[in-house]
Formats: C-alpha cells, sequence, structure tokens
C-alpha cells in the first residue's frame, strides 16, 4: 500500500501507475473524474481493461467564491485552481466532463455514468435545507475518516452498479481523490446500492492500494457544491 504525504492532485500521475500495475487483477475499472481528466489518464494507460468513469449528477458546480478555507487552503493544488477561476471572474464553474475529455473517453471505450451519489444527493438536501442528519451521512463520514477518496470509491462503485455498467460480485479497481485528481486507490467487490448491507453478496473492501497518509475531510455543512 501506498500512503502519500499529502492528499490532493499531486498524486494523481502516481495513482495512475498503481491502477496500472494492479489492472490485471481486477475484472472492471471504475474512476472518479469530474472533468474526464483522471478517467483519461486511466484509461490510457489500462487499454485492456474495462474502465467506466463516474461523474457528477446534472447541476452541481463549484461556487467560486466560497472556496475558501478548508481543502482549498491546505491543499496547493486546489488553491491554484480556485485562484485560477477567481483572476478569470468567473462565479460558478460546471462539475461536468468536457467536449475534448468526452470525445476521449469514447475513442477508448470508456462508459461515462452520471447518476444520483449514493451517499450525497437526498441526505445532502436534508443537511442543507433541514438542518438534519442522516445515518448515511455518519455511514459517509467515518468513510472519509480513511481518507474522502475511500468514500467516494464506494459510492462510484455502486453508482456503476446500479447503471448495469459492471456486474454485481466482480473485484473492481476504484480510485478517486480529495475533491479534483487521483490520491485514493482500491479493490472492491461490486455491488448494487440495493444490497450494500447484504450478509454475503453485499459490498466489500477488499485491498487498499494507496490514500493519503492524513485525510483532509471537508465541513459537513460545506455549501459550495450547489
Amino acid at each position: 500500500m501506498k500512503v502519500f504525504d499529502k492528499p490532493g492532485p499531486a498524486n494523481t500521475s502516481e495513482v495512475v501507475e498503481i491502477c496500472k500495475e494492479a489492472a490485471s487483477r481486477v475484472d472492471y475499472g471504475v474512476v472518479a473524474s469530474v472533468t474526464g481528466d483522471s478517467a483519461v489518464k486511466i484509461a490510457e494507460e489500462t487499454q485492456d481493461q474495462k474502465i467506466v468513469c463516474i461523474t457528477c449528477p446534472q447541476g452541481m458546480y463549484w461556487q467560486v467564491n466560497e472556496m475558501k478555507g478548508d481543502l482549498f487552503d491546505e491543499i496547493p493544488e486546489l488553491a491554484t485552481r480556485r485562484n485560477e477561476w477567481l483572476k478569470k471572474g468567473l462565479e460558478k464553474v460546471p462539475m461536468n466532463v468536457t467536449e475534448e475529455n468526452r470525445q476521449k473517453l469514447n475513442a477508448l471505450g470508456v462508459e461515462i455514468v452520471r447518476g444520483t451519489i449514493p451517499l450525497f444527493g437526498p441526505t445532502f438536501s436534508m443537511r442543507l435545507h433541514l438542518h438534519k442528519t442522516t445515518t448515511l451521512d455518519v455511514v459517509a463520514k467515518t468513510l472519509e475518516l480513511i481518507s474522502t477518496g475511500t468514500l467516494v470509491c464506494l459510492e462510484s462503485v455502486l453508482m456503476a452498479t446500479d447503471a448495469g455498467a459492471i456486474p454485481e460480485g466482480k473485484h473492481v479497481l476504484a480510485c478517486a481523490g480529495t475533491e479534483m485528481g487521483l490520491d485514493t486507490a482500491w479493490i472492491m467487490r461490486s455491488c448494487a446500492s440495493v444490497n450494500m448491507f447484504h450478509p454475503y453478496k453485499g459490498f466489500r473492501f477488499i485491498e487498499l492500494l494507496a490514500k493519503p497518509g492524513v485525510a483532509l475531510v471537508p465541513n459537513l455543512n460545506v455549501r459550495y457544491i450547489r
């Protein structure tokens, strides 16, 4: 297992190499990738592997003026991206796969899945609009104690399975990061979200390949996402 000194996009290239070495041991690859950049990098290095790109649901965006403190001061690459957007006068940046990356992913045979995030969508609305937390919030925040990418890896595999992009019960190489890029990689057993806690065919964490040594966790009431 690789433990990075700090979280964030600076670890993307090394995670790509780790995934390239591990690809032969799994049935599928799942990459959490907002703009498609990370998914393109993984797919280019693992062309014999079925890769699925998981991106954000419709309507999500970075609210640039709210990207202060928290992760955006602690991780230099995130601060740099925020400052670039501020200099351009951008207030909202859509969380979408770019058209250029969409064409690259199509050429590489990568399926793009966009749907409701299992431990985020409705529970986020309850936190933000009803000021209530749920048991799913507790599950999500516990996984973030390992790393933000660990939570996202789980959600991405559930989304890919729910969408029919991968079957249940398969060994899947999943990778994700802290807000942008990649810093976490797992081998996981796939299942549909409805079977997540099933006693014998439910979701399982199999092997942790890479993570940040100390995870940075966004505030529970983070508001920059919508």
